[in-house]
């Protein structure tokens, strides 16, 4: 039996009306196979979702897709149709091969059309509707982010020049090549007084690392932020962060580490140690995972502590985590080992910029394999193609999702 990307192939050529005279038979052969019904089903799923996106409602386009499709495969009609509608709209001849091959599964009992037939369309007009536009691919994420200072000023730090430098606390603020940005102290005045809190955000498709006025190092993932204190004291080493960041801490036993949570009662008290906070709000809970040294993780009126290997999910620990998985992002690379369909894009959603939609119920079902972040949205798509995710991007960035 052929496989997915065969089937895939097959059903792309038949579409865009390719198929040779040896193809053909073969095509309405595979109309037989479950798979080959349920891949060419969620591809007329696509063009329905298309449709309707062009500002179609989905019980007209249902109505009048489910008459043509009859009419065009010359396939009897099961339920006697209501002739006539206020509004006629309209569909291209040249795409009727295409839906003739779904009312097969249609008649073999394979509910591809899942809107309502109340009022079946039997008149059509042949109006070549307008080009839809032309979708452009999507680049991946990138160094950039934004640094809020003190005062409230904004400094793009992917515009910023390498070697450019901003005066703050009493700290000089370097930014570097590899996007990065180094906190050194400053010559002269400004080390009294008051000391300001630095913000660097990252947007959806962007990641940033920074060293900290104490030499911590933190790389930020998209969609993420840290807060703190342009330079340390002795008695206070206190950030705060959103999304998720990994962290390096320099090791200072008289000075507790301190990372808070933004809108949350959870904290993590650091001695010098490797980990990784995943709290994005879209997630179901906030992960540490530590790396190296000794973490303790406290929430509400519970506590846990750390050992390397293990993660916390609130306060509760769990031993058997994948550390390699849970640090694929800082190493560049997407992993879907064990991840649901749903938690892949939300990944992909951050990285990307890209909202998802889902156009049918979604499988409860586990991915597998990884890629790499370098690569454009296109080349990703094809990858979850090839594990059934069948996905396509429409205008606005909107990833339209049929596994």
């Amino acid at each position: 039996m052929a496989d997915a990307n065969s089937f895939d192939a097959l059903i792309e050529r038949f579409i865009s009306e390719r198929l040779t005279p040896d193809e053909l038979p073969l095509f309405f052969r595979f109309l037989e196979e479950e798979d080959f019904q349920r891949r060419y089903a969620g591809r007329i799923d696509m063009d329905l979702i298309e449709e309707t996106w062009l500002g179609w409602s989905n019980g007209q386009q249902a109505d009048r897709l489910y008459n043509n499709i009859l009419q065009a495969g010359n396939i009897p009609v099961r339920d006697k149709a209501i002739a006539g509608s206020e509004n006629i709209h309209t569909i291209k001849r040249t795409r009727w091969t295409r839906y003739a091959a779904a009312a097969l599964l249609l008649l073999a009992g394979l509910a591809v059309y899942r809107y309502g037939t109340k009022n079946h369309i039997t008149q059509i007009a042949h109006v070549t509707p307008p080009p839809s536009p032309v979708m452009q691919d999507v680049l991946p994420g990138q160094n950039k982010a934004i640094l809020i200072l003190g005062d409230k000023s904004v400094v793009p730090l992917d515009s910023l020049a390498n070697g450019a430098t901003v005066l703050q606390g009493g700290m000089k603020i370097v930014k570097e090549a590899g996007g990065k940005i180094d906190y050194v102290p400053a010559q002269g005045p400004g080390q009294d007084g008051v000391i300001p809190r630095n913000t660097v955000r990252t947007p959806r498709g962007g990641q940033y690392q920074l060293v900290l006025s104490d030499g911590t190092r933190v790389w930020l993932n998209a969609a993420s932020s840290i807060t703190y204190p342009a330079r340390f004291t002795d008695s206070d080493r206190t950030v705060s962060i959103s999304g998720e960041a990994y962290f390096e801490v320099a090791k200072n036993t008289g000075s507790p580490f301190f990372v808070k949570i933004d809108n949350s009662d959870s904290k993590v008290e650091v001695l010098g140690t490797h980990f990784n906070i995943n709290a994005y709000e879209d997630e179901s809970a906030i992960k540490t995972t530590l790396l190296e040294g000794k973490v303790k993780v406290s929430g509400g009126n519970a506590s846990v502590i750390l050992k390397p290997g293990q993660q916390s999910s609130g306060t509760r620990v769990n031993d058997k985590v994948d550390v390699t998985q849970v640090m694929s992002w800082k190493n560049g690379v997407f992993t879907f080992e064990g991840k649901t369909i749903q938690q892949v894009l939300r990944e992909l959603a951050r990285w990307y910029d890209l909202t998802i939609v889902y156009g049918k119920e979604i499988p409860d079902i586990k991915l597998r394999g990884e890629m790499g972040m370098n690569l454009n949205l296109s080349q990703v798509l094809k990858g979850l193609a090839a594990m059934e995710v069948i996905c396509r991007l429409e205008p606005g960035k909107k990833l339209l999702v049929f596994p």
